[in-house]
């Protein structure tokens, strides 16, 4: 973006302009936001119940780079994507069968890994998550 210094002027409409060049490169999700779980009985063999709130979402996807993966240190893999939203995902946890909150995108679930990144644009805050396939 060309622009930076219109933003220290004050001038949004280039924030405005940006947001609206992205917007056909965004792809529709699906936030899977867990809300709670749902006690099991064991002696029942009843297991507990994760409880998610689904919603539809539009954000910026693209695969983990080359060189973040190979300098993670073991942390992304191959297969690893970005997601870039205008929110933060409260419930995050990254660990294979736990809760926490989740994305749908092309039909398979992602789990959130690693660390989250963050974008300062004009007082907006923009997340950047990578996710692994569940």
């Amino acid at each position: 973006m060309d622009n930076c210094n219109e933003f220290v002027n004050g001038d949004f409409g280039v924030l405005e302009e940006y947001m609206l060049s992205i917007a056909p490169f965004q792809e529709p999700i699906t936030l899977k936001l867990y809300t709670g779980t749902i006690a099991g009985d064991p002696t029942k063999g009843i297991a507990k119940t994760f409880t998610y709130n689904q919603r539809p979402y539009k954000a910026i996807v693209s695969n983990i780079m080359q060189k973040d993966l190979v300098l993670s240190g073991g942390i992304y893999q191959l297969g690893d994507i970005t997601i870039q939203l205008d929110m933060e995902l409260k419930e995050i946890d990254d660990k294979t069968g736990s809760p926490g909150d989740r994305v749908i995108w092309r039909n398979h679930e992602y789990r959130p890994v690693g660390r989250i990144a963050t974008d300062y644009l004009a007082g907006y805050v923009l997340f950047n998550y990578a996710f692994r396939r569940v």
